[in-house]
């Protein structure tokens, strides 16, 4: 797939590039500044796009021309006809829940295609069995012109000013579009589209990620083999149509999301293999203009191939926790990437980069400290917010992994939490923990929704309210019944709360972080559990007295807020579930969210029908 044209005659030297607008409010130049307008080529994107996926097809691509406004069935299958148990309604409309699509053809059950009688060893593949294979080999092939240059910079713009903050992987003082980070910036728009609040835009980016997908799978070996910077971008464009799947809403998405995750781990370790050379240090930086771009260029892809291994942890835990199997990666605490300041990731030139960069300290080497914890977790995550969110979540990744192995005993919950514990106290002091407007990552959230996974097994929930029908609600039900009435249930419960408080506070135009919907439906879960099959009425008060609750009350803004009136308030209400269910239609952006939602009123009311 030959790459080599840029889209636009502007050049991709870091120094020539943007200054980052969308990340700096107050500087005022026009916010599509980057963008490159008239001189995007969406003919050559949309030939870099059908190229690909028709050489991997082996036949050109078949015209398909369908409804601009058919959104697709993105939450839910269609009702059944014939009467169904409650559970059976509940899996069906279960969020991984693959359905065989409506053009499917129906499999043709001939004996004679075979070139004899079953069961008479006869292994003759005949003409008729062989014409058959073949068009079973060959991928269906539906394609169409991509949006035009400015729906594309529409979107673009979009994803850097509300979906980048939330994962941001991508340098945007230095991002320009061109042919060789096409791919990249075909996932960037197919994200983007996700906010410009209109059915048809949504449909165009769920085109443009199914097309997206097909490209990269067509192409993966040949852009390797390329320079570096291509590799890295390819591998960025996967993490971010990672991310578009792991929240649409789609069952055969996040399926997907989960099946390529380990591929794309492999990409970008080979990627790895050719990258840039390390940057100076910052006491040997040259101040040399021409010099100064080339060591911005070097510490660029070196920043973004660290936030790469961090995203990839990030979706590690989110798919492990989601789809409840042991992680992939090994999530080392101790050997954590350690990342820039976000002020100087966010420096919109090579020389506002260098006055930040001389002003740093190069990392320490490891040292053994007298507190146990401080010698496995790193002490500078605190340094970058994205750093701070991606120990976290491997934190979160660990609970999976004892979980899974069945070595979550009071032992491990100890250690796991002494870990949660010193997170907290390493980032309360950072505005990652209080200030709102500066947490698009919301960790206070992600550090409950932890705790909820510690204290509850998420996947024996799922089963009582119906995710693989009847026959497993029956016999998940003593189990929860059992669970209900301990004592980590009433934290888990404790812990739901509180992350609802989180959510409750969050601005109107804040954009929910990738893991909220997550917690949103797993607080919701142990609220129906707990009250509807454990028929329980409030916690042990016992529960209040946990040290990470005790911890959170005291970090709170203002210190014992958690008070006499949130105690009550969990002990008597019963109905959380209901208010859970309303915030995740309300946080809807995702699709994953609705579906959630879904999932959750099927269960109550099959629960009542029981």
């Amino acid at each position: 797939m030959a790459m080599s044209t840029p889209l636009s005659q502007e050049t991709s030297n870091p120094s020539d590039a943007p200054t980052g607008n969308y990340l700096e409010p107050e500087h005022h130049e026009s916010s599509s500044s980057w963008l490159p307008g008239a001189l995007l080529d969406v003919d050559a994107l949309d030939f870099t796009l059908t190229s690909a996926i028709s050489e991997w097809a082996q036949l050109p691509p078949i015209p398909s021309i369908p409804s601009l406004t058919d959104t697709g069935a993105f939450l839910t299958p269609s009702s059944t006809q014939t009467a169904e148990l409650p559970a059976d309604t509940v899996r069906r409309k279960w969020f991984t829940r693959l359905t065989v699509p409506e053009d499917m053809p129906a499999p043709q059950n001939s004996s004679g295609s075979r070139g004899g009688e079953v069961g008479q060893g006869n292994l003759a593949a005949d003409e008729n069995y062989r014409t058959g294979l073949s068009q079973r080999l060959q991928p269906r092939m539906h394609d169409e012109a991509l949006p035009s240059a400015e729906q594309l910079n529409l979107f673009a713009n979009q994803f850097f000013t509300r979906f980048h903050p939330l994962l941001p992987i991508v340098h945007v003082p230095s991002f320009k579009p061109t042919t060789e980070n096409s791919l990249l910036f075909i996932s960037i728009c197919s994200v983007g589209s996700l906010f410009v609040g209109s059915s048809h835009a949504v449909a165009q980016g769920t085109r443009l990620f199914e097309r997206l997908n097909k490209a990269i799978l067509a192409s993966w070996e040949s852009v390797l083999a390329r320079s570096c910077s291509d590799a890295l971008s390819m591998v960025q464009a996967a993490i971010i149509g990672q991310t578009f799947a792991i929240l649409s809403g789609r069952p055969k998405d996040l399926i997907l999301a989960g099946v390529l995750h380990g591929t794309v781990m492999a990409w970008a370790r080979e990627a790895d293999r050719n990258a840039l050379p390390l940057p100076s240090a910052p006491r040997d930086l040259d101040s040399e203009e021409a010099s100064l771009d080339d060591q911005w260029s070097r510490w660029i892809d070196r920043e973004q191939r660290l936030r790469v291994k961090i995203a990839l942890n990030i979706h590690d835990a989110e798919l492990a926790s989601l789809l409840h199997h042991e992680p992939i990666c090994k999530h080392r605490l101790s050997q954590y990437p350690h990342l820039a300041s976000d002020a100087l990731f966010t420096a919109p030139t090579a020389v506002r980069w260098a006055r930040v960069y001389q002003l740093t300290t190069t990392p320490p080497s490891p040292r053994l400290s007298n507190t146990y914890l401080d010698n496995i977790l790193p002490s500078d995550a605190a340094d970058s917010r994205f750093a701070a969110y991606g120990l976290l979540e491997s934190i979160s990744a660990h609970v999976s992994e004892a979980r899974r192995s069945n070595t979550l005993d009071n032992q491990e919950v100890g250690r796991l939490s002494n870990m949660l514990m010193w997170w907290w106290r390493r980032n309360s002091t950072q505005s990652t923990l209080h200030g709102e407007d500066n947490d698009p990552f919301a960790l206070q959230i992600l550090w409950h929704s932890t705790y909820i996974a510690i204290y509850a097994d998420l996947d024996l929930l799922e089963q009582a309210s119906g995710r693989d029908g009847e026959s497993a609600v029956q016999a998940s039900y003593p189990l929860v019944r059992s669970w209900s009435s301990s004592l980590a249930a009433s934290k888990c419960l404790i812990h739901a709360f509180l992350l609802q408080r989180y959510v409750e506070k969050m601005r109107v135009a804040a954009e929910p972080a990738i893991h909220i919907p997550r917690g949103l439906f797993h607080a919701a879960l142990c609220w129906f559990a707990f009250t509807r099959i454990g028929g329980q009425q409030g916690v042990d008060v016992k529960a209040f007295e946990a040290p990470e609750v005790q911890l959170s009350d005291s970090h709170a803004a203002p210190p014992g807020s958690l008070g006499k009136v949130g105690r009550d308030w969990i002990l008597a209400d019963a109905n959380q579930v209901h208010r859970l269910i309303d915030m995740l239609s309300r946080v809807g952006r995702w699709g994953i969210s609705s579906s959630f939602a879904s999932v959750l009123c099927a269960a109550i009311e099959g629960y009542h029908g029981a």
